[in-house]
């Protein structure tokens, strides 16, 4: 898994741990939706601020952006979920 796709995943567990959607974790970060969607699939060219950005907003260290763990967790995930449906 690349480092790219580790922190997409991860953005992605995050999301869902926090119950938002796409769109609202992208009106929270300022990204637009389509980007939050590439960061997501492992597909966004990061910079370093961007990454810090994604930690801050979630209150944890980028180090976790990085955790194969709860990569593979969040690889179990469905692409596309209702929005009013939550993942505990």
């Amino acid at each position: 898994m690349t480092a790219m796709q580790l922190i997409g995943l991860n953005t992605k567990y995050y999301r869902y741990k926090y119950h938002l959607t796409q769109e609202q974790y992208a009106n929270m970060t300022k990204f637009k939706m389509a980007y939050i969607s590439t960061i997501e699939t492992g597909d966004a060219n990061l910079t370093c601020k961007n990454i810090d950005l994604i930690a801050t907003s979630f209150g944890i260290k980028v180090e976790q952006l990085f955790q194969e763990e709860t990569a593979k967790i969040a690889s179990s995930f469905p692409s596309r979920i209702d929005m009013y449906h939550k993942i505990e």
